[in-house]
């Protein structure tokens, strides 16, 4: 009589645990009736016609049925509460049967012990403070990091209160295969957390390191967009003046030169516009201001952009920190030449495929000193440095990018090319 009681509070905690999860009323319908007699024929059938106990676990897929019939289907909450209800039940089943041995309870009610500490749980889930909101922690499976701390927790409790039930209380036989089981899981399961956190430290690091590129770069783009619209104005001046200059000089030779040297002056002025039609707003207002910083060196700077958005698997600014690194030493090379003085930089995206070259003129530069560039501290630029290349072998190796260095030949001048390409070909 005693079990079949423990049998319908069992089921009883459950359901009202259950819409505790779900921030539902906890309803005693058909459904729930039909949960307690389900479970009361599958232990009286194991009890009475000693069927395989083993069969008792087909008790959760029918505890999932109830969720779907009392709840709708939506497979993230229907795992995420079962689990939470079965850490829930099995951890207060725990700590009450260790509050009993504690205090030396359980010698005075064998006999009854199951039929209390079932009292206790269902008790518990009926009157758990309605403050505390159960169901906002099966809001988290939207938030991947925050599950992964819960499941963390749980299983490292599990395993705590197995480790101090087996060795200080005793409370469970080393004999039962499935606790063994159990506990070996929820430790691989705590080596796998504990990689996936880091992961996700690492990925959330990326994100908000992102976000400020993000707003550096995309605020210093849109002002150069609002500069470029607000010199529109001033192109009907510029026409007006050429066309004007005939006035002005008698010679058609005069006034060819005078309309070619203006017009090469508006051109200096503007000679970054085209770069600003399209593309990632964070990499076109980082090079915008690259280039006009480099502009004052006297450099001759030529580029060709075609890019979208660069949803390319490597984020935005580890894109930037690779640009940064290349473009800054080649202008460091150029400006210790003393002999060139032309900058090239390619950068393309087609489909998930996307391609950096930086190039620049330079000596023919043997291969075997071509090798060393990419070695911390190697440097002819002086001491402390030899940085910026190293650091984007490290990026290419971590992203899994193409990275290649060589002699160039173009227009018959030797260039010195960095090529990176996420895809195995090469130009």
């Amino acid at each position: 009589m005693v079990d079949r009681i423990c049998v319908v509070l069992e089921a009883l905690s459950i359901a009202v645990c259950l819409h505790r999860l779900y921030g539902k009323k906890f309803r005693f319908d058909i459904a729930t009736v039909s949960l307690m007699t389900i479970e009361m024929i599958m232990m009286q059938a194991i009890d009475y016609f000693g069927w395989p106990k083993e069969l008792s676990m087909l008790f959760y897929l029918v505890v999932v049925g109830y969720c779907v019939i009392e709840f709708g289907f939506d497979i993230k909450k229907i795992i995420v509460n079962n689990v939470l209800y079965l850490a829930i039940l099995g951890g207060l089943q725990i700590s009450i049967m260790m509050i009993f041995y504690i205090f030396r309870i359980q010698q005075m009610i064998i006999g009854i012990k199951p039929l209390i500490s079932n009292c206790i749980i269902l008790l518990i889930t009926i009157f758990f403070p309605v403050k505390f909101k159960v169901n906002y922690t099966t809001l988290l499976y939207r938030n991947r990091e925050k599950i992964l701390i819960i499941s963390f927790g749980v299983c490292a409790f599990i395993v705590a209160i197995f480790l101090i039930s087996f060795k200080r209380f005793n409370l469970f036989t080393y004999s039962d295969l499935f606790q063994y089981i159990l506990l070996f899981s929820c430790i691989v399961l705590i080596g796998v957390m504990s990689t996936q956190l880091v992961q996700y430290k690492i990925k959330s690091k990326e994100v908000e390191t992102e976000l400020k590129m993000h707003k550096l770069y995309a605020n210093s783009f849109d002002n150069l967009i609002d500069n470029i619209r607000y010199k529109q104005h001033e192109f009907d001046n510029h026409i007006n003046t050429i066309y004007s200059q005939h006035y002005i000089y008698d010679t058609y030779e005069g006034l060819v030169n005078a309309q070619k040297n203006y017009c090469v002056e508006i051109g200096k002025n503007n000679k970054f516009n085209k770069l600003l039609v399209s593309g990632n707003p964070i990499i076109i207002g980082f090079l915008y201001g690259k280039f006009v910083e480099i502009d004052r060196f006297g450099i001759s700077i030529s580029y060709q952009i075609n890019i979208g958005e660069l949803q390319v698997g490597i984020p935005i600014y580890k894109l930037v920190e690779i640009l940064g690194n290349l473009i800054g030493n080649a202008v460091d090379a150029l400006i210790c030449s003393h002999q060139h003085n032309k900058l090239f930089v390619f950068l393309e995206e087609e489909d998930k495929r996307f391609a950096i070259e930086v190039r620049n003129e330079s000596n023919y530069i043997n291969y075997s000193e071509i090798e060393l560039f990419f070695t911390k501290g190697y440097s002819k630029k002086g001491e402390n440095r030899g940085i910026g290349l190293f650091h984007v072998k490290a990026i290419c190796e971590e992203y899994e990018l193409k990275l290649s260095c060589q002699n160039k030949e173009v227009d018959r001048t030797n260039w010195i090319s960095f090529f990176i390409t996420n895809k195995k070909e090469t130009t």
